[in-house]
């Protein structure tokens, strides 16, 4: 195991190589060392950020994923977090949370507490990571090529992984592919990942998902190899340890959903509620449905976080992660765990970029982050997708491994 290609990868990088009792791979992950809130974005707590405190006790640092799960083809069917291999999809949250469990002890999903660690430290960092935003490819860097499109001399199009240059004014079609006709196209340079998804959607032949890794440097976080791959686009990620229910916003307390033994099902007694202090951010957790807690609301054209929601009817809406409000009447100080789990912006000067979607009905709904291949200048870390049910198989829908 030692001498494994893999772990002269890790090492270069300063990465984690973890194996099953049978010595298979578990996946490659980055450690991050602990961390203050206040160490993270000034004005935070002058404690430890709670992803690094699990059942009560602090971690010196934090294992996660360095690539989205996926299926290695000889792990028997366990969800692992290496490179070059199709990120899954079409499973639901506890379909994943239990396939990625299946790599190996200790290891279960990323959770909203690691999450929120990641979206500070880069805000911190000042790192907007790029990635499959746009059907194999940046949004920022390359429209992608489709079949049934005119194209005039010199536009340009991306196309598995590569900017290509129209030569020949033509209307595009499967046999005039770029990668197919080169008195039609000129090859340039590498802006996308790698994709053998299939052709889920004829127009593309690309198909939704890039392999693990396959992306240039700006699709890792901080654009520095050694740490998270794709943690923007491609799929949209499973969050554990946050969901919403009725509108009430619920968690487990710090990081306790990074316990492999956590009991995150829908009825667990570990789910609480969000109390806030009426003096200053700090809050109190309570048992759900509890008067008074941090629920999401659509008011005045705003998903606003307040302490109730006025209307279970309103149904799903979006606006940028930049606008999402607070309702300051009924909720003058906002809780610093809503800040530490990247759930709000922190202030004026937090650009995050991302969507949030937020609908208002009654039940559960489980959040995804990130954004996926399709969501275009959607995407980034202040993604947020709370539209869906935790059983949903969405093909936009992955997840991201994590150890302890």
């Amino acid at each position: 195991m030692n001498n494994s290609p893999l772990e002269f990868l890790a090492k270069k990088y300063g990465n984690v190589v973890k194996y099953d009792a049978d010595g298979n791979v578990a996946g490659i992950f980055v450690k991050f060392p602990k961390m203050k809130s206040s160490d993270l974005v000034a004005g935070l707590p002058e404690h430890t950020h709670p992803a690094f405190i699990i059942n009560g006790v602090e971690q010196d640092y934090i294992l996660l994923g360095k690539y989205k799960g996926g299926e290695n083809g000889v792990s028997g069917g366990a969800l692992v977090s290496l490179p070059n291999i199709n990120p899954a999809r079409s499973l639901g949250a506890d379909q994943c949370l239990s396939r990625m469990k299946l790599a190996g002890p200790g290891i279960t999903g990323m959770t909203c507490a690691d999450y929120g660690f990641i979206k500070l430290l880069a805000q911190k960092n000042g790192w907007k990571p790029h990635g499959n935003t746009a059907w194999g490819q940046a949004h920022q860097d390359a429209s992608a090529w489709e079949t049934g499109k005119a194209l005039s001399v010199n536009t340009e199009r991306a196309y598995n992984g590569y900017i290509y240059k129209c030569l020949i004014a033509h209307t595009t079609a499967a046999e005039l592919r770029p990668d197919l006709a080169p008195t039609y196209w000129e090859k340039g340079k590498f802006v996308g990942g790698i994709s053998n998804d299939g052709t889920p959607d004829a127009a593309h032949q690309t198909g939704y998902r890039t392999l693990n890794g396959t992306g240039p440097l700006d699709w890792y976080l901080g654009s520095d190899p050694a740490l998270l791959a794709d943690i923007i686009g491609s799929s949209l990620e499973q969050q554990y340890g946050y969901r919403i229910v009725d509108c009430e916003l619920q968690i487990l307390e710090n990081n306790n959903a990074a316990d492999p033994d956590a009991d995150l099902s829908a009825s667990s007694a570990a789910w609480r509620a969000i109390l806030p202090n009426t003096s200053d951010n700090g809050y109190t957790l309570v048992a759900p449905g509890t008067a008074g807690t941090l629920h999401w609301n659509w008011l005045n054209g705003h998903i606003t976080l307040d302490t109730q929601c006025d209307d279970l009817t309103v149904g799903s809406k979006g606006e940028s992660f930049s606008t999402v409000a607070v309702n300051t009447t009924r909720l003058p100080y906002v809780p610093s765990i809503v800040y530490e789990l990247g759930l709000i912006k922190t202030g004026a000067g937090d650009d995050t970029p991302g969507y949030y979607y937020v609908n208002f009905v009654a039940g559960e709904r489980f959040p995804r982050r990130g954004g996926s291949c399709t969501h275009g200048s959607s995407a980034g870390l202040g993604f947020v997708n709370a539209y869906n049910e935790r059983g949903l198989a969405s093909d936009i829908f992955g997840c991201r491994p994590r150890s302890l």
